[in-house]
């Protein structure tokens, strides 16, 4: 996905967009960089188990478990981004409880939306005035079935 973004200057700025959960949007240009690294999607599926006399124990396939995603992402001042603004959009989406679809490039992730289930928030570097320079949250999802 691309898309332009006009600046007061008449200068074109190409903004390269990786994907988005929900208003949470990946993306990289030349004044900015908002990605995420190690994304690792799991699965898994439920059996109940069956004791007989003399044999084996047998498996019975009773359903899937709603699917889990993690990732991380690094926010730094010096890559166009105000960690704590985006630290903060993450959150509230974490507190309200907020049903997104995850799309990455063309593709969106799973059959339902996901939540963000939990995050763990590492503030690393801040300036002189108290800013937060430099900031990387792991987040957590998990599939939304619905009713």
């Amino acid at each position: 996905m691309f898309f332009l973004l006009l600046r007061k200057k008449g200068e074109v700025v190409i903004i390269a967009t990786i994907g988005t959960l929900g208003d949470i949007v990946f993306s990289v240009s030349k004044n900015q960089v908002k990605t995420f690294d190690g994304l690792k999607w799991d699965s898994s599926a439920q059996y109940a188990t069956h004791n007989r006399h003399l044999k084996d124990v047998l498996l019975e396939f009773t359903g899937t478990d709603a699917d889990k995603i993690s990732f991380s992402m690094f926010f730094s001042v010096f890559l166009g981004v105000d960690p704590m603004t985006e630290i903060t959009k993450i959150v509230n989406a974490e507190k309200s409880g907020k049903i997104m679809r995850l799309v990455i490039g063309s593709k969106t992730y799973g059959k339902n939306k996901w939540v963000i289930t939990g995050t763990s928030k590492q503030l690393e570097r801040y300036d002189n005035k108290g800013n937060l320079l430099i900031a990387q949250v792991d987040i957590s999802l998990m599939e939304y079935a619905g009713r």
